[in-house]
């Protein structure tokens, strides 16, 4: 059994999908001609019998007219200056060809007594829908001016004259109704308007009495924009005053209660005057020595005002070092342990400077002590003075609720009036405003009142037209030709489908999945003379007879491939056979196998058609034994070996006739001669029945190394050889090559036909050589031999 596929030494990637529509046109193209010619047939005779139309057109600018050009503005529109967007020129031409325009149209202008029209009654038929069947509007214009705001309306008839008429009744309905919608609601709107605006105008003066009425009847004082609660005012401004008095109330008990906490919570003996003075403000201290010097009579002695600056910066330095040094000392404290030695130094500090400050002060005489006062005197004083001030803040919060109380009671009072006033101040604005615009809306619908809707002007008025519009010639002949053409390249493509003849050499490798190995062409037989001696093998044994011709050329091509592939692959054994008899597969066989032997390689042809042999006959060979003689006898394989004219070529012949030629082939002893001829050969070439004739085709691929099938691109090909090809592939063989016989470039007729019936998988030779032999006659010979 053999799985093996040969690549072809020529082999191609086939044509593509685009050269391949190319040759079937060329193939079909008398398919083309007719469907063509069928086509312009039909467009002449529709051109003829097809009733003349007459086509009317008119052309219809389309504005929407602004009040902007009136006023003053820049308007983007076209003649009068409007611009119909595309959704607006859509409702235009819904509304031109609406049932209910063409219907007025056909009642107010008689259509119906149109000769067109007329003879559509008569039949029955609704007039509306003739006439929507022949109208057409389109927007836009042709070429640069496509997205121009223009309508294009025509209408066909078969009158000439009809057709203009009833387009012309058509664009009149349809403007009448534009101009009337569109002025009927402009004057409806503008009386709807009026009445607003004049009952508006009564509302507001209704509303501004009364309001008038109101206020000057109320106690609220009006400032012109808005009513006033002065009530409202007063209470607002005591609530201010109680919150001040409050944070003063708040303040001064405070500092009462730090001066009695300290001196509660303080030994008096340890108290100083420096702590007396640190529990001072300078606002303080200053208030106080004002009271003093008031008491003293003191405030105007000049020497007290020349001396007072000095003593109170000398006093202020050292009050302020000293405060600088205890509060440096809280700070340390805090940080560090009692023995710190900063600690213990910033204390010796103020050490010094208390023990400085008490030498300063004895030093003052008798006269300026008795002239000042003492600090405890001071802060005695002080707390006093904060009692007073106390005091006085609560007399004065209670004065404050009194007036409070009885200015929230008036206020309340009033709050409703003065809801109510607001309320009528709000709803005198909102009929202004509202008064307000409605006299601009009015007076705006007035000024456009005669500018509104849209502007419908004819730029292409419908006339007589002379000149059918259909059927054009033209246009017909080319609809013909198209249809005839479409029909046409159907018709060839369906037969192109249909037909099962090979097209190409390429179009058998992709039927068959398996490359094509070579193309042996046609060759004319050779012209010899009777007097010329016997041939020593028949002479379609190009290659040994014509080496040098291209027939032989194809030949040598075949075994270059076949000896790449078979030093690849190991192979030896190549069977040779085809789908039917007469596709040249014996002669192909012997062409080969003399190819082979002439690179000196020892070679053996085979002739395993024990049915129909042809290889003795194309070698003359002269023996009697043969294949069938050493299945049967069991002879020794080199008996049944002969030479052959051509060095290194040995042939096996056929031998007597079998009953049972397949049983031979398949038993035990075909294989074991086979086995020892592969020992004394370099290559074997078997060549075997036709496949779809007999089953020994495939019982003889069990054995061989490759197969090689011979087809020829004959009439209706396709068939037999893909059955060939299936038969192969059931029993486990596989076509390794491909050689197309008989293949000529130019031949555009593959007509050959054989007698055999591969239905009933007869052998049928007779037919099929006496055809051959007919075809040989008229000078053209294909490469195959009387028998295969």
């Amino acid at each position: 059994m053999n799985d093996t596929t040969i690549s072809s030494p020529n082999e191609s990637a086939g044509d593509t999908d685009i050269l391949d529509l190319l040759g079937m046109l060329r193939r079909r193209k008398g398919f083309i001609a007719l469907g063509l010619f069928l086509g312009v047939a039909a467009a002449v005779l529709y051109f003829f019998l097809t009733p003349p139309t007459y086509r009317a057109k008119m052309e219809i600018l389309v504005g929407q007219k602004s009040g902007d050009l009136v006023k003053g503005a820049t308007s983007d529109s076209s003649v009068e200056g409007a611009e119909a967007a595309e959704d607006v020129l859509s409702t235009h031409i819904e509304l031109m060809t609406s049932r209910r325009i063409l219907q007025t149209a056909i009642d107010k202008h008689g259509l119906e007594d149109l000769a067109s029209i007329a003879e559509v009654v008569a039949e029955g038929r609704s007039s509306l829908k003739f006439v929507m069947d022949n109208l057409s509007v389109s927007k836009g214009g042709e070429g640069v001016a496509r997205d121009a705001h223009i309508l294009q309306a025509s209408y066909d008839d078969p009158s000439p004259s009809d057709c203009a008429v009833i387009l012309r009744a058509i664009f009149d309905e349809y403007a009448a109704y534009l101009k009337e919608h569109f002025e009927g609601t402009s004057t409806q709107a503008v009386d709807l308007l009026t009445e607003l605006s004049d009952k508006t105008a009564q509302d507001v003066k209704d509303a501004e009495e009364a309001f008038a009425s109101h206020v000057a009847s109320s106690t609220l004082m009006w400032d012109g924009q808005k009513a006033r609660n002065i009530h409202k005012d007063r209470l607002m401004k005591i609530e201010e005053s109680l919150l001040e008095l409050t944070e003063q109330e708040a303040e001064v008990e405070s500092r009462l209660a730090v001066i009695t906490d300290f001196l509660q919570n303080t030994d008096p003996n340890s108290i100083t005057d420096f702590n007396r003075l640190a529990l001072l403000s300078e606002k303080e201290v200053n208030r106080l020595k004002l009271l003093y010097e008031i008491t003293r009579g003191d405030v105007a002695s000049e020497a007290f005002q020349a001396e007072q600056p000095i003593r109170q910066e000398t006093a202020r330095a050292e009050y302020d070092e000293y405060l600088q040094l205890v509060m440096k000392e809280k700070k340390l404290a805090e940080k560090f342990s009692e023995g710190h030695p900063q600690v213990v130094s910033i204390r010796e500090q103020i050490d010094l400077m208390r023990q400085f400050i008490d030498e300063n002060s004895a030093k003052i005489t008798a006269s300026e002590i008795r002239e000042r006062m003492e600090p405890a005197e001071m802060l005695q004083t002080y707390v006093g003075l904060l009692k007073n001030d106390l005091s006085g803040i609560q007399k004065r919060r209670e004065v404050l609720i009194r007036r409070s109380g009885a200015e929230l009671i008036l206020a309340k009072e009033l709050e409703q009036v003065e809801m109510q006033t607001e309320t009528m101040r709000r709803e005198v604005l909102r009929r202004q405003e509202l008064f307000k615009d409605t006299q601009d809306t009015l007076k705006e619908l007035n000024f456009v009142r005669d500018y509104a809707g849209f502007s419908t002007d004819v730029i292409g008025d419908a006339e007589t037209q002379r000149r059918p519009s259909w059927p054009n010639p033209l246009i017909v002949l080319a609809l013909g030709i198209f249809a005839g053409g479409l029909l046409g390249f159907g018709t060839a493509l369906l037969a192109d489908v249909m037909d099962t003849t090979f097209v190409d050499p390429d179009d058998v490798q992709h039927t068959l999945g398996a490359p094509v190995l070579a193309h042996v062409p046609r060759f004319e037989p050779f012209k010899r003379k009777r007097k010329d001696p016997p041939l020593k093998i028949d002479s379609s044994i190009r290659v040994y007879h014509q080496p040098r011709s291209p027939s032989a050329e194809v030949f040598r091509v075949m075994r270059t491939g076949l000896l790449v592939e078979a030093k690849a692959k190991g192979l030896h054994v190549f069977q040779v056979t085809s789908p039917l008899p007469g596709d040249g597969k014996s002669t192909t066989s012997v062409n080969l196998a003399t190819a082979f032997a002439q690179t000196g390689k020892r070679t053996l042809i085979i002739d395993a058609d024990l049915r129909k042999p042809r290889v003795g006959r194309l070698l003359h060979l002269e023996g009697s034994l043969g294949l069938s003689d050493a299945l049967r006898q069991s002879l020794d394989p080199s008996k049944v070996v002969q030479t052959t004219v051509q060095d290194n070529l040995f042939a096996v012949s056929a031998g007597s006739i079998p009953e049972n030629p397949s049983e031979l082939l398949q038993s035990d002893k075909f294989a074991q001669l086979l086995n020892a001829w592969r020992s004394e050969f370099d290559f074997i070439i078997v060549d075997t029945p036709p496949v779809l004739a007999v089953s020994d085709a495939t019982i003889v691929s069990e054995e061989t190394d490759a197969v090689l099938l011979t087809v020829r691109i004959v009439k209706n090909g396709r068939r037999s050889a893909k059955r060939a090809r299936d038969i192969l592939r059931q029993t486990g063989a596989s076509i390794a090559a491909i050689v197309v016989n008989g293949y000529q470039t130019k031949d555009r007729s593959y007509g050959y036909t054989g007698g055999y019936d591969a239905e009933a998988y007869g052998y049928g030779y007779g037919e099929t050589h006496k055809a051959y032999y007919r075809e040989s006659k008229k000078g053209s010979r294909p490469l195959q031999s009387t028998s295969s």
